[in-house]
């Protein structure tokens, strides 16, 4: 059985046509909506028969995908972006390379990507690289598309501790570190600029990931009791709260 997840904060304009395609190429797949936002996505939802699971909290990316895991039955789970910003052939060709691996990772090949947004991904990259050598092999750490088997995924959930965008770069190092296999596969992209979180706040996004990026790196190694106390965790957290 198939699990899809997506995750959802106020989506009601994209998820639409989302579900449409979903329902259609896949009837016999769960379908989980994480929705922790405050307008009428999970009415849209329901419309398609589909699990809706309302949080009164922002649960974040990373909370979303965690939850996700914990309410999947499927021996594979999917997450995608509401907007579901590729073709079904690549999704369905994303899910069959799951068969032989533990993680699939989408590789995006952009067809429409702001030149502000296409700098601040490929610098994001490149800094992740250096603090993980362990990912130099991989073009893409960000993708709102990764497919994965459910007994792998539930192992991993204990070293999970990433709230925000930066959970994409912690599940993939989870699953390296273990010593499961990983592949990647690319897809056609499409980018949607209406509605996107990340153009909205884009220098505020910045910071955030690179204290992101450091509290994943200090989680990897001795120094870890650091994130809990000082001027990290309150520059985190004021980051966090105007970001909502």
């Amino acid at each position: 059985m198939l699990s899809i997840v997506i995750p959802a904060y106020n989506e009601e304009d994209r998820i639409e046509p989302t579900l449409m395609n979903l329902k259609r190429e896949f009837q016999e797949a769960q379908v989980i909506v994480i929705f922790d936002g405050n307008d009428h996505t999970p009415d849209v939802c329901r419309k398609y028969g589909v699990e809706v699971h309302v949080y009164g909290k922002k649960l974040g990316k990373g909370g979303a995908l965690i939850e996700g895991i914990k309410k999947s039955r499927g021996s594979i789970i999917a997450f995608i972006d509401a907007d579901m910003p590729v073709s079904i052939d690549d999704f369905k060709k994303v899910i069959k390379a799951a068969v032989d691996n533990d993680l699939v990772i989408s590789y995006r090949i952009f067809e429409n990507m702001p030149a502000k947004r296409l700098f601040l991904h490929d610098s994001f990259i490149a800094l992740t690289k250096v603090l993980f050598p362990e990912l130099r092999e991989f073009n893409d750490l960000q993708s709102g598309l990764k497919v994965m088997k459910a007994d792998r995924a539930k192992e991993v959930l204990g070293e999970l501790v990433m709230s925000d965008f930066l959970i994409d770069v912690n599940l993939i190092i989870a699953f390296v570190k273990r010593g499961f296999k990983v592949k990647e596969v690319p897809v056609a992209w499409r980018h949607t600029e209406t509605g996107s979180k990340v153009s909205k706040n884009i220098f505020k996004i910045i910071m955030l990931f690179t204290l992101s990026l450091i509290k994943l790196r200090f989680y990897y190694s001795p120094l870890k009791a650091v994130l809990n106390t000082g001027a990290y965790g309150r520059a985190q957290a004021f980051l966090q709260k105007i970001l909502r």
